[in-house]
Order: structure tokens, then sequence, then C-alpha cells
């Protein structure tokens, strides 16, 4: 839409000479509005030749001036100049001139060249006499100044234009959208994303009646949205739009276009911040590409790849090709800019990031300090990214104890932050927090003075004062989150915000062992453990309990299977490398009319909204009252892994509690180490760093724990222990003497509701593979269920011991399809699935289980995404697959694995993998494990006398904790159906547990 007020304009110019050239430019016209610029232009040359034919000089200039426009679209700049010069040699009036001299300044706009296009549009402004085309060319002249970062100056040109539009009195839609635009691009520019994003709204609602609706202006619009998305963290729903936004700007500009260009670059930076590093400098590269060919090596759009590359080899901890980067990027900005450049100010800005890497924070904070001072004179006085500068640069300075300073500066980075708030000079004073540009930067400046408090004085008050600002901060943005996949990000918030909590909270409990302080310690652990899962199944819950009908759940979930089935024909689309555009709109449409759905029910219904948000994390007083119902004495031993490493411990017993800490700098490194000893089976390596592991996670703990059953809360990377294989001081494995079970949040403990079936109904799964490949995914006969579909014999040996075992639904070969899966699941109460499993690492939501070969229905792989929908009322399912347990760590969300997915989908016990799991061992694993349970043992203990009995017949090889170690229960740990006789499964674990593993004692060596 930005040359299609001009397009619209051009009959304006006919005259009566020129009416057998009218038909022609209408044509031209018509295909400009439906974006087939090539066509356009064909019609405006021929056009153009009828014209120059007859004499027509007006009708010359307006094929012209069509052309300008239909070459701009195609980014080709090269024929605009030409055609302008072209245009400004023929015979013209004051009007044209005006109109020449617009479109030279919107040329040097596009090409970076905003001085001159400042110079060119105030010529047009000048020589103009028509009101509409006064407001145009203004309104191009403000958005050039917010590209400058000139935004008082943007927005005095905005209230001029929008008077004189005023003052018209006519309905012109497309200017007024351009008006919108350039507001919501002047918030955008000061930190005020909700305020752009609502303006923006507001454009996309009058151009979408003004043009196609897959028009490319239409995908600019999605972009910007998607831009604005991000900002507030957002950052599936961002994705949604760019991918849109993507769509149709190759479908109508082709492949190497600038705008796809702008596409990539927007996808890129996302992923980096989702930290797909990997891809997203893939992405970037690919922008750069097109951008470098196309524009001058110093155009603010080829620096900007530059400098995303730089921040992609940061994130990737190549650290002096970052600095590489951003150094060629600061001698280019200073070379085009000036030193006194917001640009030149990004480039220092990333290099004191660099160098906080390093880390060498004095370097660190003369970058930021100078990043600072360029603010200082090109930012007014509230910006968030004069707001990011001060928090780094305060951040520095309190790694350097210069805590004065900090102080000083984290209240100047609230007064840029904060609309009307002026800093005083009180450092004690925490502002009005009601209105904000930007939310990482207030969580930012109230985190810092919250440590920068700590630091200075033994009176923490006024820490935890800052503390509780900023979550209730996070907590009233919280319910700006609509898509379920984009709480995560929030829950690196909660996480960040514990990181800094919880060492505040230490240093109070230790002082006064006051229990209130203790209880604070957990709370902020509880609120750092699966925040979005536990808002999902808060969700639900809330669906169920607030009154709304049964009509409306239906329609409620009609949207989410409607949402699943597009996602799962996008995923097999792309595979078969067909274009999947098409249903991603439809996709789009689908979601956006989902939020309007959940919108109208969080209004019709004020207790879904209440009970949707009230759910209040475990306290050690309620946790406590759990472990006194089980029948067994138990404790809870709950970890915290704070970013700098700090590994907090908290051991809660019926009776007590206790905090402890650690520095745990290279716990990832031992658990890393640990991992790959098993799968190498390196006995050596294996003994060391499970010794290392029981020193760091046990050795505070040990005596409190002994002879006690454990829950085990992980922490980061220790949800990839199984804590059974960790050798205790003797050198036993503490599956020995303990019975060990594990849950995502201490918080799920109370949530999770163990289900009685009158009869336990099993449904076992395995799926047929074909043989290809096998030998590529096996270690010396022993083929892994892992993502290579290799033939699984076991797998059916493992459903036929299952079926033997209980009153089981068996599928086999062909039968274990993802189709009769999903139609027969919720009637069973054990889900027992022997098969393949795909980890998507970077997306969990993509990871999944793989069924017999799909159908017109299905495509036998089912994501994680279509879990939720499922209903599953299982009591128990076991994932007898590879890696079911292990995935990618999100900060306050742990590890994201197929198991969370199926506890997320409500089921209240699963048994997940954390390696790969052999073909040949688990059947026999499995075996037992079945057995147990019908003998009404505790699922816990039920899996544990199952490991204990398989290494009672292992031998050699097969003894090794790689092929039975894998295995671990999350979530409730009550025997299937009815209650049983606990009399019956005591004394056969005395003897297992006598007769087998007393062989495993260090001395003898570990197997």
């Amino acid at each position: 839409m930005r040359t299609l007020l001009l397009a619209l304009s051009l009959l304006a110019f006919y005259s009566t000479s020129g009416q057998e050239i009218a038909p022609m430019l209408v044509a031209a016209e018509r295909a400009f509005q439906d974006a087939r610029y090539e066509e356009a232009l064909k019609l405006y040359k021929k056009a153009e030749m009828g014209s120059l034919n007859s004499r027509d000089i007006t009708n010359q200039i307006n094929s012209l001036i069509g052309q300008v426009n239909s070459y701009q679209e195609l980014s080709k700049f090269d024929d605009v100049e030409r055609v302008i010069e072209k245009i400004a040699q023929l015979p013209h009036d004051q009007k044209t001139e005006a109109e020449i001299t617009f479109l030279q300044g919107r040329l040097a706009a596009l090409t970076g060249k905003d001085e001159i296009a400042l110079i060119k549009f105030d010529k047009a402004i000048a020589l103009s006499n028509e009101p509409q085309d006064i407001v145009r060319y203004n309104t191009h002249k403000g958005l050039a100044l917010v590209n400058m970062h000139e935004l008082i100056d943007a927005e005095k040109i905005h209230k001029k234009a929008s008077l004189l539009y005023d003052s018209m009195k006519v309905d012109d839609q497309t200017l007024k959208a351009k008006l919108i635009g350039l507001n919501a691009r002047i918030k955008w520019y000061t930190g005020d994303f909700a305020g752009s994003l609502i303006l923006f709204k507001k454009e996309l609602e009058i151009t979408l009646k003004l043009l196609i609706p897959d028009h490319p202006e239409i995908g600019t619009l999605y972009g910007s949205m998607g831009i604005m998305y991000k900002n507030l963290l957002q950052y599936d729903k961002a994705l949604e739009y760019y991918g849109l936004s993507l769509d149709i700007r190759k479908k109508y500009l082709g492949e190497n276009h600038l705008e796809v260009a702008n596409s990539l670059n927007n996808i890129g930076y996302l992923l980096y911040k989702k930290k797909q590093f990997e891809k997203a400098l893939e992405i970037h590269r690919r922008a750069l590409k097109i951008r470098s060919d196309q524009l001058d090596p110093l155009h603010l759009k080829v620096l900007q790849s530059t400098e995303h590359i730089g921040l992609c080899y940061g994130g990737l901890e190549r650290f002096d090709e970052a600095e590489k980067y951003f150094r060629i990027i600061l001698e280019g900005r200073t070379k085009k800019y000036g030193h006194d450049h917001h640009l030149t100010g990004y480039a220092f800005y990333n290099l004191g990031a660099v160098a906080v890497e390093i880390p060498d924070y004095e370097k660190a904070a003369a970058y930021f300090q100078e990043a600072a001072e360029i603010g200082k004179k090109v930012y007014g006085p509230h910006n968030y990214d004069q707001a990011d500068n001060y928090n780094r640069l305060a951040n520095c300075h309190l790694k350097l104890n210069k805590t004065l300073e900090a102080i000083s500066e984290f209240h100047l980075a609230l007064q840029h932050n904060l609309p009307g708030y002026t800093w005083n000079g009180d450092a004690d004073k925490i502002p009005d927090l009601q209105h904000y540009l930007s939310f990482r930067e207030i969580q930012r400046s109230l985190l810092g003075l919250a440590e920068a408090h700590a630091a200075q004085s033994e009176d923490l008050e006024t820490s935890v004062a800052y503390l509780k600002a900023t979550e209730s901060v996070i907590e009233r943005f919280k319910l700006n989150f609509s898509k379920d996949t984009d709480l995560i990000s929030i829950s690196g918030s909660i996480k960040e915000l514990a990181d800094y909590a919880i060492p505040i909270y230490f240093r109070k409990y230790a002082a006064n062992k006051n229990r209130a302080d203790l209880e604070e310690i957990f709370r902020y652990t509880e609120l750092a453990k699966s925040s979005a899962l536990l808002s999902k199944l808060s969700d639900e819950k809330a669906k169920q309990i607030s009154g709304i009908p049964e009509a409306t759940l239906i329609q409620d979930k009609d949207f989410r299977l409607k949402q699943d089935s597009l996602n799962t024909l996008i995923i097999s689309t792309l595979e078969s490398k067909q274009d999947a555009s098409a249903t991603k709109a439809n996709l789009f449409k689908i979601n956006r009319e989902y939020e309007e759905f959940i919108k109208s029910l969080e209004k019709q219904y004020p207790a879904y909204t209440e009970n949707k948000f009230g759910l209040i994390p475990a306290s050690i007083g309620s946790i406590q009252a759990f472990l006194a119902e089980r029948s067994q004495s138990t404790v809870l031993l709950s970890f915290h892994l704070t970013d700098d490493k700090t590994l907090f411990s908290m051991l809660i017993s019926e009776n007590d509690a206790t905090i402890n800490s650690c520095d745990a700098k290279n716990l990832d490194e031992v658990i890393t180490t640990f991992r790959k000893a098993l799968t190498d089976q390196n006995e050596k390596i294996f003994v060391e760093t499970s010794e290392e592991l029981t020193r760091l996670l046990l050795s505070p703990v040990y005596p409190a724990i002994a002879g006690k059953d454990l829950i085990v809360i992980p922490g980061g990377t220790t949800g990839y222990i199984p804590f059974d294989l960790l050798l205790d001081e003797s050198g036993r494995y503490l599956i020995e003497n303990h019975i060990i079970s594990y849950d995502l949040s201490a918080t799920l403990l109370e949530t999770r509701k163990h289900k009685n079936a009158e009869e336990i109904r099993v449904l076992a799964y395995a799926p047929e593979f074909s043989e290809t490949s096998k030998t590529n995914y096996s270690m010396a006969g022993w083929a892994l269920r892992s993502d290579e579909l290799v033939s699984l014999p076991g797998a059916r040996k493992e459903v036929e011991y299952v079926g033997d075992i209980f009153n089981s639904l068996a599928r086999l070969g062909k039968d274990a399809s993802e189709s009769s899966f999903k139609q027969e699941a919720a009637d069973f109460s054990i889900l027992h699935l022997a098969t393949h499993s795909i980890v998507n690492e970077s997306d969990a939501d993509y990871s999944k289980l793989v069924f017999s070969e799909g159908d017109d229905n299905e495509d036998g792989f089912l994501h994680a995404f279509e879990l939720i929908n499922l209903h599953l009322n299982a009591d128990l399912v076991t994932l007898s697959a590879c890696n079911t347990g292990v995935g990618k760590i999100e900060e306050g969300e742990g590890v994201m694995s197929l198991a969370r997915s199926f506890r997320s989908a409500g089921v209240p016990s699963v048994v997940m993998s954390l390696w790969p799991a052999s073909d040949k061992s688990t059947p026999e694993l499995m075996r037992h494990f079945y057995e147990n349970l019908s003998k009404g043992q505790p699922k816990d203990l039920a899996l544990a006398n199952a490991k204990r009995a398989y290494l009672t017949t292992a031998q050699g090889k097969a003894r090794n904790p790689f092929f039975w170690g894998g295995f671990v229960l999350i979530g409730d740990t009550s025997p299937i159906g009815k209650d049983r006789n606990t009399i019956i499964w005591l004394i056969p674990m005395i003897i297992v547990v006598s007769l087998t593993l007393v062989v495993y004692k260090r001395k003898s060596g570990v197997a």
C-alpha cells in the first residue's frame, strides 16, 4: 500500500485527449492492485507507447509513474531511478514536480539515504497545494524520521498530518490507514509494543477492505505485527505472523526479493531469541545473500543481517567470531552514520554483550557506557533501548562491586522505561509500575536493584520489596498470553526471578532460621518449575468447573482438533516438498478465531478466568501433609539450578525441611560425561562421574535420606539423571536401598489424581517397521528404539508379555496404527507403547511417537501437540521407546520431553526412558514390571523390583546399566487399580534386594 495511493490517483491526471489510453491504464491499475507487478509493468509500458504515439504527455507521465511504482515493488531500484529521470525530462506542471520530488525522496528512503529523503519530502510538501498529497508526503516523512530514530519530530509530523487529514472532511481510507501505520511505528520505536500492536490491528482492518487478503502490503503488516508479538515475548504467535508474511511475499515477489529477506531476517532473529542458534544462523545467511546482491555494502539492511549473524555466533559461544562481526558493524555504521547515531550505539552495545560473556566486565562497561552516551544524544526521555543500555551498564558495575553506580543506573533505566517517572535520587524508591514500555527491561531493572541492595547491606527487606514488585509485574504480564507454547517464554522470566530470589531468601534464612523464609525459597523453586504445563492443566480444569455449557466445551474441542489436523497436514505437506502456504494460512485463521473464542469465554464466564489463573504453588506444609499420607517413609528432594550454576537442594520430610547450596559450575559437564559413559559402556568414567554426582547432589542430605524412599523434583540438567544409578558412599547403587520416583514439580504432586479403575484394561502397541538401515542404529546386535525406523522384534515380544499378564488388547504390526490408537486410547487404564520415538530438540511439540504406516486420516506419527486433545483416561502410560524422557531444557519448564507431554495431557503416571532403549533387554525388564504391577505393587516399587529381577538373570554385557537403568517413573506411584494389600510385595522386595544387588558393591566393580 506504500505506492497504492499513487496508483489509485493516476486516473485523476487523465486528459480528454487520452481517452483511448484510459482502458489500458485501468487494466494496469487492476493488475497493480492485485500485486501482479510484472503484468502491470507491461501494461504501463504499453500505455506509455500509446501516449507517446498520440503525444498525450499527461498519460505518458501517468504510465511512467505506474512503472516507477511497479519497479519499486519489484525492488528494481536502478529502474526506478531511471524512469523518475525520464519523467523529469518531460514537460510538467508544479503538481507533477511535487510528485517527482516525492518519488525521489521515497527512493532515497528505500535505499537507506534518509537525510536526502527528508530534503526531498520537504521540497515536495512545499511544492504541493493538494491537502491529500501533503498528508501523504508528510506520512512518508514521518516514516523516514522513525527510521532515523528522530521520534519526537516524527510524532510532530504525525500530529500535523492527522490534523490536516481531519480538516479535509474526506473519507480516504488509504490515507487513514497510512496515518495509523505511522503512529504504530512511532510507538514501536519508543517501546510501546502493546500500543503499537493495537494500531497495527486497526491498520490491518482497514487495509483488508482495500486490498486482496494476501496482498504483499498485507504481508508487510503481518510482519510488523509479528515483531510486536516477538517484543511482547509471544514468540510462537510471532512466528505464525512471520510465516504468513513470508509465504505472501514469496508468492507475489519471488524468492530473492528484499521483502522476502526482511521476512527471513524476522524469522532468524526470533529463532535466535528462542536459542535455536544454528537454524537462525542459516536463515540470516540467506537474508544477507539476498540483501548483499541488491544493496550497497553499507546499507542499513546489509549491516543488520551481518549484525544478526554476529549475534548467532555469540549464542553459539563462538565469541571471537561474534566480536569480529560486531567490529565490522561498528566500522561500517560509523563510516555511514557517524558516531552519534542509534545504530552505532547498537554496535557498541553488542561488543559489550560479547565482553560480558568472556567475561571482561571492565571492557563491557566501557562499551555499554559508550552506547548510553550516544543514547543521551539521540533518544528522547523515554526509550526502551536506552533503558537496556543502562541496565547492562548497571549489571557490569554490580559485577565490579560498584554498587552505588549500579543502583543509580538501574533507576535511570526505570526512568527511561516508565513514562511519567523521574528519579529523585531516592535509592529505595519503587515507582508506579502500571505503565511501562518494555517488560524485559522493567524486570531487569527491578531484579538488578534487588541484587544491588542485597550486595550493599545486610538489611535484605528492600531487596525483598523489589522481588515482590517484579513478581507482580510478571503476573500481570502473563495475563496477555493466549498461546500455550508462548507461556514457555514467560516461564523463562519466572525462572530468572527465582534465580535472584532464592539466594536472597537463602541469606535471610541462614541468618534467622525463620520458617517463612524457607517457605519462600520453596515457593520460588516451585514457581520456576513447569509453569506453562501447570497453567495448561489449570486451564483444562477451569473449563470443567466454571459453569461453561457442554456445547461450548465441544466447540472448544472442535477448534483444537482443527488446529491439530492442520498442523499435521502442514508437516506431511512440507515433508513431501509441496506448497503448504494455503494450509498455513488456514491454520492462521483458525488460531485467530480460537483466540477470540477464548476471550469470549473469559468475558462470559468470570469464574473461568479466576480458576484459570488461580493455581497456587505447593508449600512445604502441603507437601508434608502429602508425605504423611503415604504408607512408607518418603522424602522429597527438590533441586534448583541458577543461571550462575549455584545448586540449591531442599529436602522435605513429614516433619522437617532443610535447604542446602553448593557451587555446581561443573554439573552440566559431569552429567554429560556420565551419560556418555553409560552409552559407551565405559565403567571407569561411569564410576567417577556417578561418585561426583553423588557428591554434588546428595552428600549434604545423605544422612537424612538413609532408608527413605525418594521423590525427586529435578532442576535443569538434573532431569537427565536416573538417581537409581548413583553410587552411595559404600559404592552401591541407590536402587539397592531406595525406591525412587520423579515428578516435574512438587505442585503436580497435589494436582495429580490416581484413577481407581473397576477393571484394569491395558492397550499395548507394537507397530511394524521395515528392515532398512538396521545396521546404522544397533550396538553389536542390540537394536535401539531410536529415530531410525528399524524392525523391533523385541517390541512384539514385549506386548505379548503384557498381554499374558493383564487383560490386554494388543495391536501388532500394521494394526498398530495412529488412527486406531486415537480412537481407542481413552478407554484404557494402561497404555503401553513399544515403538520408535523421534525427539525434536528445537521444538518439543514436534517430537513424536511412531506408529505403523499412516493411512488417509493420519500420517503414522503421534506428535506431542496432538496429545492434549486425546482426553486420555489412563492411570499409567509406558513409553517403551528411546529418549522419551529427554529433550531441550527450557528455563522455568525443565526437560521438554514426550513424557512431559503425556503429563500435560493429564496422565498421572508415565514410565519414560532417559536414553536409547535396547530392543533386547527392554522386553525382559517390562515383563518383570507388569508382573509386579499385577501383584499390586506401587508403580515406583514395581519398576525398581523389575530392574532387580532383571539383574538376577542377566549375564555379561546385559548387566551394564545402559540396558536396565534408563527407565524411570514420573508422577503418581500408587498401585494400579483398586488399593492392594502391601504385604504381597514387601517380602519379595527384601528377598530380591538381598539376593541380587549385593554384587554391585564397588569393590567388585560396577557392571
